[in-house]
């Protein structure tokens, strides 16, 4: 008993993001680094050594709704699932150069199921960065994809800052940029007749870019957004800052601007409850070499200015002054990625592991953080990851997947632990219900063949669920009644 207590969090995170969004097995493949590759489609992460591409910062992969690899890219070049360079995918850039970018992010066409746009920055000057977008074809070049546009303009002077949000009610999407040197945002949108250049708007608020790197990342219900900023010249204008987005309108309003810092913020994500902020954070020398590298919680759960400032907890930290090549130090930690198992990934600068934040919504350092949580084989981590729309990771807790206290009051699955069987209650229901049905999926999202009976009774639906066939673990139960979706965690145990 004791043990599958342990494993509840876990399962209730890793269910409510694998099972329920159909978009989750998109973020299965990730490929960054120095060859170094995931594969998620287990339910944990395994090292993936036949990744063809060498980033220092971003890239992006793409996978379809089966789980499949489709193609992924550094921003430069886009590789096929065979991990071959595409056709007219070997030069994204312009014959000037390229910006190596902080984010690229890869967004299906609303719509249509073959097309994808790749946003990335390239350098039209040496002052310069445009963001422009690529557009992927998978019916071309029998079924492995070929890069049919590229160099699309978007906007001149941005910042390496990039994100997507899907807009409520509605297929299309918000894609997010700032801009260079201002407290500018961007906001376009992406629909079934392609994108619209013209910003639907543009909004001056908050922290001022000077730099034009670090990370911009949504929640994962998209009415929050996060933006980390690096110093200026050995400056104290470091750090992150909070906002709200209205991902029905497009409207950017809100800013809370922590207190600036003598660092480099690069790395942020929220946790899959969108209670917690996570910031990665590395601190500049006397002479601007990189000193130290912490990685902060912060609780977003009052939603008060003061107070989310003042829940700051240092989760780690390294130390390490490299006072003669004046190089990123080695293991630091830049880039946070959530999973699709529900735990947020840590790059480790040159060092072919990975840390984990294993239960992102737990406070402090119950969140627990390990330091070499994946091994890579051999391969090596660089700054960045793969960048995925935060959508993809998204449960809305309105189909009662995340347990809720008054779900609790609605539905009842007594005993639990189950042996063989069990009687199923939902209470607070239309009497003239027309169809019932009964689903039960294990950790990893697969569903199980499930046998019931339903009973009559006046005042309640009851059923009797027979789980004698199933092997011991946890599940989750999903019971529909016409249009209403009752969920309850399960644990099937045996004698």
């Amino acid at each position: 008993m004791n043990k599958y207590l342990f494993f509840a969090i876990l399962f209730t995170f890793h269910f409510s993001l694998q099972a329920q969004n159909p978009n989750i097995k998109r973020t299965y493949h990730w490929y960054f680094g120095d060859k170094a590759g995931l594969d998620f489609s287990s339910g944990s992460p395994k090292a993936d050594t036949n990744g063809q591409m060498t980033v220092w910062k971003g890239s992006a992969t793409m996978s379809d709704t089966a789980g499949n690899l489709l193609f992924y890219t550094d921003g430069v070049r886009v590789w096929n699932k065979n991990h071959q360079i595409m056709p007219h995918g070997d030069s994204l850039e312009n014959s000037y150069g390229h910006v190596e970018p902080t984010q690229v992010i890869v967004v299906p066409k609303p719509g249509i199921n073959n097309l994808y746009y790749i946003f990335y920055t390239l350098y039209r000057s040496l002052t310069t960065v445009e963001l422009v977008y690529a557009i992927v074809d998978m019916n071309q070049q029998g079924g492995v994809g070929d890069v049919v546009s590229k160099q699309n303009h978007i906007l001149n002077g941005a910042t390496e800052k990039i994100t997507a949000i899907p807009k409520t009610k509605s297929t299309d999407i918000w894609i997010i940029t700032t801009k260079f040197q201002t407290n500018s945002f961007y906001v376009y949108l992406l629909s079934n007749s392609g994108m619209d250049t013209i910003p639907q708007g543009v909004y001056n608020l908050g922290k001022v870019d000077n730099i034009g790197i670090s990370y911009l990342k949504p929640s994962l219900d998209g009415t929050k957004l996060s933006a980390a900023f690096c110093a200026q010249d050995n400056t104290n204008n470091g750090g992150i800052e909070l906002l709200d987005f209205d991902n029905n309108t497009g409207i950017i309003s809100n800013p809370l601007v922590f207190p600036s810092c003598y660092c480099e913020s690069y790395g942020v994500q929220f946790s899959p409850d969108g209670n917690k902020l996570y910031s990665a954070v590395h601190y500049i020398g006397t002479w601007g070499y990189e000193a130290g590298n912490a990685i902060y919680q912060y609780s977003l759960k009052s939603g008060d200015s003061t107070s989310i400032i003042n829940s700051k907890i240092l989760l780690d930290s390294i130390w390490k002054i490299d006072t003669v090549n004046y190089n990123p130090v080695f293991n630091f930690c830049y880039a946070l990625q959530l999973g699709s198992d529900g735990k947020i990934y840590g790059s480790k600068n040159q060092v072919p592991y990975l840390r984990a934040i294993n239960y992102p919504n737990a406070d402090g350092i119950s969140c627990s953080l390990v330091d070499s949580a994946v091994d890579l084989k051999g391969r090596i981590c660089q700054s960045g990851f793969p960048e995925f729309l935060s959508s993809y990771f998204y449960t809305d807790t309105s189909t009662g997947i995340l347990e809720q206290t008054i779900q609790k009051e609605i539905i009842n699955v007594y005993p639990n632990p189950i042996i063989n069987t069990a009687t199923i209650e939902i209470s607070n229901y239309n009497k003239n219900i027309k169809n019932i049905k009964v689903n039960i999926f294990d950790i990893l999202g697969n569903l199980n063949s499930i046998s019931y009976t339903e009973i009559n009774d006046k005042d309640k639906i009851k059923l009797i669920l027979n789980a004698g066939d199933l092997s011991p673990g946890i599940y989750l139960l999903k019971v529909t009644v016409d249009q209403k979706i009752y969920s309850q965690k399960i644990i099937i145990s045996k004698p």
